[in-house]
């Protein structure tokens, strides 16, 4: 009885540590809005490396496309603030993340909202096509919005 409970009292301990370790909240984010939500930091960031940005495209001039081509100042933010990345479709190998873009007026008539299309390609995702809209798709999870 007495090895029972310290069984018990291991396993306990043992998920208080995982816990803690997560950050406590929920589950964690798809990968595919993992990939989004870090391309987007790197266009905020205006990142000139094409290779910065082979992870999340997979085509490589796709990636400088993405770094070249400002003529704006080193620093200047390539996309308008945004809310947080959500997964609103998901099949076992791709994936649709929409983006709600915040209003700025340094990116006057930019779209509301932005789904980006993912594909699982070589055990990562990554943006194979982005479709501009007005109005933001329901998220997979409501909780996520």
């Amino acid at each position: 009885m007495r090895r029972f409970a310290l069984t018990i009292a291991t396993l306990l301990a043992a998920t208080a540590a995982l816990t803690a370790c997560s950050g406590g909240g929920g589950p964690l984010p798809h990968p595919a809005v993992t990939a989004v939500s870090e391309l987007l930091e790197l266009r905020r960031g205006d990142a000139r490396d094409p290779a910065a940005y082979e992870p999340y495209v997979g085509d490589p001039e796709l990636a400088a496309a993405l770094a070249g081509g400002s003529t704006e100042p080193t620093g200047t933010p390539r996309v308008p603030p945004y809310r947080d990345p959500y997964l609103s479709a998901e099949s076992t190998s791709t994936a649709d993340v929409a983006v709600v873009w915040e209003s700025d007026a340094a990116f006057d008539g930019w779209a509301a909202v932005t789904v980006f299309s993912t594909a699982l390609e070589d055990g990562r995702w990554v943006v194979v096509d982005a479709l501009e809209t007005t109005a933001a798709p329901e998220p997979l999870l409501p909780e996520a919005n």
